[in-house]
């Protein structure tokens, strides 16, 4: 991957972000006579163009995310949100009431769901919410410029945020613990900024529920997500079953890491949940150094596994991977999708850590499912798949590039990251049970008057539940209490028990795989294909998988989690 190449994928012509561009061929499709035998068609002219302008806005909001700290690339990101977005959804909207209004039209198979979809759309929709989308897009991409340009000083030195976390992982636990406060000193600076854009976000969120006549946002974004297939009561008992099922293991297995450490308990500075401390001592893992050996090392493991997916990582190399920390970048890790040329783009912010490689096989996972879905289906609407299942391509991948590893790692280190996989599993469940539970207290219970003390609180709360395990006696509640001014909060709202949701089934995946990996991977790409086209838990089948996350179920996978890591259930 070169600047240029990344710089050339990422380019948008000024003619090519105006909605002048656009308006004519929507102005066409309106006005086109619309009979039952004339919908294959005009859906693929709608899909063509709604493909061209997806892409446009996706590769505006990229380039403001590796460029945080140039006012001209976010201002033109910013234009179009305003000038291009409202005009396109009220098309949009037109077009959809105009296609359920064919009289006679009956769904092919393949877009029946989708259909259904557009139904709901069409009654969500509110002329009211058009120009507010556009304030709430332009304050969740606030949360890029702060914390994009955000910086650690860390023994004098100015760190990003993504290589102070690397000093965090050290063995010397002196070191980790300045790591630690120099983060804390660092996002508590930002911390007044991100209160009063939460706040902000609140009352537009809000709003956008009450102009589409609900009670609540969480109400609201239940028919957004097209969450059909279960209730916030389900979300709600499956806080309670990782209270009960998994913290406890989590504690054990921090216990059992401690006492081996010799630590007298577990502080702030000694629990990554992404990455536990090596219970030997052990420096971390530092498998590659750039970003370009990092990709050198996936190419052969993708090549192992499979050779079709490997040649699709291969494509990525050529300009779709920006995987370097640097300043002025936004911190999170994520997957774009250009559905013109269906082309996934994978932004990272590696510093040469094995975390770095499990997360560029997540990432990876994700671009997986661009391109076959991609392929599949040709209706963009039909691409990806629900939120539920989203994460299962990313997660899964994470499991079954194991035993791919060989040059990476000796076995005794494959044996550490192996092992830090499994652990992650158990330590990630209890944060998105409470980073699931902050949001369903945020949109659905707390008051008109909610202030940033109550969300505080709240979180602390929160906290104190589910990592009970974790010693702050002595430190600053304040800094604990901020845990919630995390990436999805703000840019990305209630969605996260989807993660939950889809561990569960990639360790599933990882099981089936141990048995027959011919028949696990081939499962894992045909329900990729199938992209938006089936319901969650036909997606769930046809990966070789359940769609559960009851108590019964996560005690079960607890179970086995356990065994393979030698920790009592």
């Amino acid at each position: 991957m070169t600047t240029t190449a990344t710089e050339r994928v990422l380019n948008v012509r000024e003619d090519q972000s105006r909605w002048e561009t656009f308006a004519p061929r929507y102005a066409r499709l309106q006005a086109a006579d619309l009979t039952p035998d004339d919908v294959p068609a005009w859906l693929a002219g709608w899909s063509a163009l709604t493909a061209e302008l997806m892409g446009v806005g996706a590769r505006l909001a990229t380039r403001a995310d590796l460029h945080t700290d140039d006012g001209a690339v976010q201002a033109r990101y910013a234009a179009f949100l305003e000038e291009v977005v409202p005009p396109s959804q009220r098309a949009d909207h037109a077009l959809t009431e105009k296609l359920l209004a064919v009289p006679g039209y009956v769904p092919a198979p393949g877009f029946a769901l989708t259909y259904r979809r557009f139904q709901d759309a069409a009654a969500l929709f509110r002329e009211a919410n058009v120009e507010l989308e556009v304030t709430h897009a332009a304050q969740m991409n606030r949360h890029g410029v702060i914390t994009g340009n955000q910086q650690v000083t860390l023994r004098g030195e100015t760190l990003t945020v993504p290589q102070a976390k690397q000093r965090g992982d050290s063995p010397d636990r002196q070191g980790r613990e300045e790591a630690w406060r120099a983060l804390a000193t660092s996002h508590m600076d930002i911390a007044p900024d991100l209160d009063a854009l939460l706040l902000d976000l609140l009352a537009t969120r809000r709003q956008l529920a009450r102009n589409a006549d609900l009670v609540n946002f969480r109400d609201y974004m239940w028919k957004r997500l097209d969450r059909v297939d279960y209730t916030p009561e389900d979300c709600l008992a499956f806080h309670a079953a990782v209270r009960d099922e998994v913290v406890p293991l989590a504690g054990r297995m921090l216990a059992d890491i401690a006492g081996r450490l010799g630590l007298d308990s577990v502080r702030p500075w000694d629990y990554n949940r992404s990455n536990l401390l090596d219970p030997e001592g052990r420096e971390s893992l530092k498998p590659f150094r750039t970003g370009e050996e990092l990709e050198a090392l996936a190419q052969t493991a993708f090549d192992g596994l499979d050779p079709e997916l490997g040649g699709r990582f291969r494509a990525l190399r050529g300009g779709l991977l920006d995987l370097e920390s640097r300043p002025g970048k936004m911190t999170h890790a994520y997957c774009q999708y250009f559905p013109v040329t269906n082309e996934p783009f994978v932004l990272m912010n590696v510093v040469g850590t094995a975390e770095d490689v499990r997360v560029l096989f997540h990432e990876v996972g994700h671009a997986f499912h661009g391109f076959l879905s991609g392929d599949a289906q040709p209706l963009v609407w039909n691409r990806w798949s629900p939120i539920e299942f989203i994460e299962i391509p990313s997660m899964a991948m994470e499991f079954l590039t194991l035993d791919h590893l060989g040059h990476v790692f000796s076995p005794s280190e494959l044996a550490r990251y192996r092992e830090k996989q499994l652990q992650g599993v158990v330590a990630f469940l209890p944060w998105a049970a409470q980073m699931d539970a902050f949001q369903h207290w945020l949109y659905a219970e707390a008051g008109e008057d909610v202030t940033v003390a109550d969300l505080n609180a709240k979180w602390l709360d929160l906290d104190r539940t589910f990592h009970p395990f974790v010693n702050w006696e002595g430190l600053d509640e304040g800094v604990r209490a901020k845990g919630w001014q995390y990436y999805h909060i703000f840019r990305a709202p209630f969605y996260y028990i989807e993660y939950a949701m889809c561990y569960l089934a990639a360790v599933g995946v990882w099981r089936s795989s141990q048995a027959d990996p011919a028949r696990a991977l081939e499962n894992y790409k045909a329900s990729l294909r199938l992209g938006n086209t089936v319901p969650v838990p036909e997606l769930y089948r046809a990966a070789g998988v359940e769609f559960r996350f009851d108590r019964e179920y996560i005690r079960g996978l607890m179970g086995f989690l356990a065994g393979q890591l030698g920790t009592s259930a």
